[in-house]
């Protein structure tokens, strides 16, 4: 039986705007500032909401796949929808800088090379949209997933995750001062390829394998000594931010620490504790609100830019930072709007268009919070579950 949990609704409801706000205000206003390394080590430590992005989505792609008659076809179709978005806007980004420059550098060798070396950084590292690099790290830990749980012991599968997530800390967590990694040209190969191992590796396949354990042993997880995890998280927390702060540099190369293990299990053990019937009531407007905001912020920011004839986001001063946060904010909220009820309106003609049966069974899948063992749940239900519930 698959239980709706309005936590996950609210997490990526806050998540989505959080990015959108960090992208249209403080990440433009921090880049001013000269914070000192205390700050700058404590700020890398409460980076645990990507980590929980990625565990929130192990977490229900593995709740779609076990309640799936066809596990294997149900991942299959999980990884084939999310391909397909993202490669429309793969398409989009050649569109917009690949071809022009062909057409403009001509079809020589040199320049095809390089075309070629940036659309591939578009597709696998940095994604065509600053948000996107999100997905293929989770395209790859879903795939990782969904194999390592049904070949190996979790005492295999956890020895694995402890030793890749520490040598990726030698790229760029914890272990970075001892390797120099920091110092390496992000553009040059061997930093593509520690960024990469950072991304695929360490978000992608850690935290995504993560979210997939904790629901298969969802119980267990909630029943955990909360008050131990949470002295053991602030323990780690400090400890390492000191040492890190006292025998280490700071530089823009940290994006992991080991605390953030225990900080993104503690913070996701909230998020399945929230009960809400609010939520429940609204999950489909506010899930969509949430995937809208977070694909489609940074498409309206550009947009507002050149409405407004503003130029990049560092150019800007602190009021229009802020509008530009407030306005992106707004026209997500409407853009929502329009699709939710344009979607409510299809299927409403939709019912009216089934049969007594067949709506009945309709209105349950998308309805009822605890959804049942049936094949038709069992399918389409599992797979809008997953991607439009919490």
């Amino acid at each position: 039986m698959r239980r709706f949990y309005p936590g996950i609704t609210l997490f990526k409801l806050a998540g989505a705007t959080l990015v959108l706000v960090a992208h249209a205000l403080l990440i433009p206003s921090m880049v001013a500032m000269d914070l000192p390394p205390l700050a700058s080590f404590l700020m890398l430590e409460g980076r645990v909401v990507v980590p929980c992005f990625y565990v929130v989505s192990g977490f229900l792609l593995y709740k779609g796949w076990s309640h799936a008659s066809k596990p294997g076809a149900y991942v299959r179709k999980y990884w084939l929808r999310i391909a397909a978005v993202y490669a429309v806007f793969c398409l989009l980004f050649a569109a917009e800088f690949n071809v022009p420059a062909l057409l403009q550098g001509g079809l020589g060798l040199s320049n095809l090379i390089l075309q070629t070396k940036i659309l591939v950084m578009a597709v696998f590292v940095n994604g065509p949209l600053l948000q996107l690099w999100f997905i293929p790290p989770l395209l790859f830990g879903s795939v990782a997933a969904y194999w390592l749980l049904n070949r190996l012991s979790l005492k295999m599968i956890l020895i694995m995750l402890a030793v890749l997530y520490g040598v990726v800390q030698l790229a760029s967590g914890s272990l970075l001062s001892f390797t120099g990694m920091g110092q390496v040209d992000i553009a040059s190969l061997p930093g593509i390829l520690w960024t990469g191992a950072t991304r695929y590796l360490g978000f992608g396949l850690t935290f995504v394998v993560m979210g997939a354990l904790m629901a298969k042993y969802e119980e267990q997880f909630l029943r955990m000594n909360v008050r131990l995890v949470a002295v053991l998280a602030i323990g780690v927390t400090a400890a390492e931010t000191v040492l890190l702060t006292a025998l280490a540099p700071w530089s823009e190369a940290y994006k992991l620490t080991f605390a953030m293990l225990p900080n993104t299990a503690l913070l996701f053990y909230g998020v399945l504790r929230i009960r809400n019937a609010t939520i429940t009531a609204h999950h489909r407007l506010l899930n969509l609100f949430s995937i809208v905001t977070f694909v489609g912020h940074i498409p309206l920011m550009r947009l507002n830019k050149i409405l407004f004839g503003w130029g990049g986001s560092l150019d800007l001063v602190l009021w229009q930072q802020m509008l530009q946060s407030l306005l992106t904010f707004a026209e997500c909220a409407a853009l929502t709007l329009l699709l939710y009820r344009r979607s409510r309106k299809s299927g409403l003609a939709g019912e009216r268009a089934a049969s007594p049966g067949e709506v009945e069974a309709a209105a349950g899948m998308s309805s009822d919070p605890m959804i049942g063992s049936k094949r038709q749940t069992r399918t389409s239900a599992g797979m809008t579950a997953h991607k439009f519930e919490g």
